[in-house]
């Protein structure tokens, strides 16, 4: 039976693992006519590029990982410290505890202004969860370690969609779950970084033509920004021992 727990232990252990490598937010900016003149494309390269950086530290720290399972495979006694030791950085890290710090929060609300484009409106309308998708992944590349968008915390299997209800009418869901305006994203992490990245794009300059109210707010301290844990199942959550023969 001890042997069994260890073995269960050290599978959870690679579900955990597998869950922070698995596909980066589903819903990533694919922008087409009339919205590739508000996003520059170097800006999708720059976040390939960070996408690629974020999977090559991952799969260090997946690594790095195993070779110490492995190390304390002989000994029952070593493997469940380990394992006891690795449990809440994988929680953390898999997005299932709550995390707060210094960080930002950033507001996105309607509000019509002079300079805004009818056609530029009618684009986020319809488009929004590629904005919020975007703002996420820059966030994520440069300094965020933790995220949440109208309270939902974002993990590697998160998605943010427009989905059409009844009516035609389109609603942004993250998780599965319907959000309104305002959108609002907490973002813990490095802030002079994360504030960076949100500069370089000019979000600020092209919110207001879409009719939006962009505005970001800056959290130092240890409680400055709270992001909650991840509320939904896990991959393998449901996994059953089977019955040995």
């Amino acid at each position: 039976m001890p042997r069994r727990r260890i073995v269960w232990g050290v599978t959870a252990i690679c579900v955990a693992l597998g869950f922070m490598l698995s596909a980066q937010i589903s819903s990533r900016p694919s922008y087409s006519g009339q919205s590739t003149s508000y996003i520059d494309l170097r800006t999708q390269v720059q976040e390939a590029a960070q996408e690629h950086q974020l999977l090559e530290d991952d799969i260090s720290k997946a690594r790095a990982q195993l070779d110490e399972y492995q190390a304390a495979g002989g000994s029952s006694s070593r493997l469940q410290q380990v394992l006891k030791g690795d449990e809440k950085s994988v929680e953390q890290e898999a997005g299932i505890t709550p995390v707060s710090g210094p960080g930002i929060v950033i507001t996105i609300q309607d509000a019509p202004t002079s300079v805004a484009d009818p056609q530029a409106v009618a684009t986020f309308q319809s488009e929004a969860d590629q904005f919020i998708a975007e703002i996420v992944n820059d966030l994520f590349g440069n300094g965020a370690t933790a995220i949440s968008v109208n309270g939902h915390r974002l993990v590697t299997t998160s998605s943010i969609r427009m989905v059409s209800g009844l009516s035609g009418i389109g609603a942004v869901h993250v998780n599965g779950h319907p959000i309104a305006e305002p959108y609002v994203i907490s973002a813990v992490g490095n802030i002079a970084d994360m504030k960076a990245a949100l500069t370089v794009n000019q979000l600020a300059e092209l919110y207001p033509i879409m009719g939006e109210s962009y505005q970001v707010a800056t959290f130092s301290g240890a409680k400055g920004v709270k992001v909650p844990g991840y509320v939904g199942p896990l991959p393998g959550q449901y996994a059953k021992e089977g019955s040995g023969s």
